[in-house]
């Protein structure tokens, strides 16, 4: 009985994307992280604001890369 409930729940459990801090997105895209700043001022790239640290999730940056043409 508990088990069948642990296995339903796992089974639609959903994976919680992944944070990336500046510098690693930055060296994902092989960019200064400076520039990704400069995207995040200019509301461009897609991120999460946790106090003043940047944090991005990888499928919007994506989605984001594939929506200008990059």
């Amino acid at each position: 009985m508990i088990r069948d409930a642990v296995s339903e729940a796992v089974a639609r459990y959903e994976r919680i994307p992944e944070l990336l801090s500046t510098k690693e997105l930055a060296a994902r895209l092989d960019v200064s992280a400076d520039t990704v700043r400069k995207w995040v001022s200019r509301d461009d790239c897609p991120c999460v604001r946790a106090g003043r640290a940047l944090r991005f999730r990888e499928d919007a940056v994506i989605a984001w890369l594939e929506d200008r043409g990059g």
